[in-house]
């Protein structure tokens, strides 16, 4: 009986300390794991796919078909950057000057993507008869769409994230004002949510906005799960701040700038996303350099809780809980 009662307690104050370690900011747990080229050019928004464990990646150039309506294309990659299959979204007609601008790119299940049209701030839900290959999702024009801002030109929706946990959007305006916006109770069919600015950015003093990322995405527990990460290209950085804005921690990008921008030109971080490890993804376009884009992979290096943890916790809990009731019954019958 003591054996069994000190391995659930053993389990218990492993699974303990795993949520622990999660309590205060994450970005000092990160190295850097890969950078690749990608075959995408001006990646704007990379999207992790838990369903199938790969990553999409917009590119925000619109392309010219022989019927002269534009369209814009997605590379799907694997976990390791390399290419799988090129995407198509047609329809880039209904949106003012052809420029359907995907900069915002987030993932919500059963192939379902939300992308995030910057100039008109407007999210469109796309999807494919298919998962594999080089395949059409969803027209732009035919596509469920809910507006979370007026028309913006190119300084509006730069980024958006699905959270898991409660269902909501996030979005990041890049400039004139930032703006941090969260989307309740989106309703595709009716093409509505509730739009609010939940906190005010312009104290982190970023010089644009770029991408966002909800923690609880990652596998992060505790109250790091509430947090999200700011991502500014111009400015090097990742934050971590809270639902409410305030500053947890940062990462510095600066590492990179010969590798993403080697001429000077204006080459930066563009997107960000999180598998279920915690390990972030990034993705840059060259501004008006090589026409290069590159996929960096920063490793979580800290303790995240797997499956396998919560159920060594709750077996703990349900051993400890066991051999108290059996010494009650023990006392009670002596």
């Amino acid at each position: 009986m003591k054996t069994a009662l000190l391995r659930g307690c053993a389990a218990l104050l492993a699974c303990t300390a795993a949520v622990s370690a999660n309590a205060a900011g994450i970005l000092d747990n990160y190295t850097v794991e890969w950078t690749r080229a990608i075959a995408t050019k001006e990646g704007s928004a990379v999207a992790y796919n838990w369903d199938q464990n790969r990553l999409m990646v917009t590119n925000d150039e619109e392309a010219k078909g022989s019927n002269g309506n534009y369209f814009a294309t997605l590379g799907e990659y694997d976990m390791n950057g390399n290419f799988l299959a090129t995407i198509t979204v047609n329809g880039c007609q209904i949106i003012a000057s052809n420029k359907c601008d995907p900069e915002g790119l987030t993932y919500i299940g059963n192939n379902n993507y939300v992308i995030g049209s910057e100039r008109v701030q407007d999210m469109f839900k796309v999807t494919s008869a298919t998962m594999d290959g080089d395949r059409t999702y969803t027209s732009f024009d035919t596509a469920q769409r809910i507006s979370i801002g007026p028309d913006a030109g190119n300084k509006g929706l730069e980024g958006i994230a699905f959270d898991r946990k409660t269902g909501d959007f996030w979005g990041v305006k890049e400039t004139d004002p930032q703006t941090i916006y969260k989307i309740t109770g989106a309703d595709w069919a009716a093409g509505a949510g509730t739009v609010t600015n939940p906190f005010s950015i312009g104290a982190l003093g970023l010089n644009t906005l770029s991408d966002i990322a909800v923690l609880s995405n990652g596998g992060f527990s505790g109250a790091t799960s509430d947090n999200l990460l700011i991502l500014s290209g111009t400015s090097k950085l990742i934050m971590e701040v809270t639902k409410t804005g305030a500053l947890v921690g940062s990462y510095s990008l600066a590492a990179f700038t010969s590798t993403i921008d080697p001429t000077n030109a204006g080459g930066k971080f563009e997107g960000m996303t999180l598998d279920g490890q915690g390990n972030i993804y990034l993705v840059s376009d060259d501004g008006n350099g090589p026409n290069q884009s590159y996929m960096v992979k920063l490793k979580y290096n800290g303790a995240v809780p797997e499956p396998t943890s919560w159920a060594l916790m709750i077996a703990g809990f349900g051993l400890v809980g066991a051999n108290m009731r059996r010494r009650k019954v023990a006392v009670r019958f002596a």
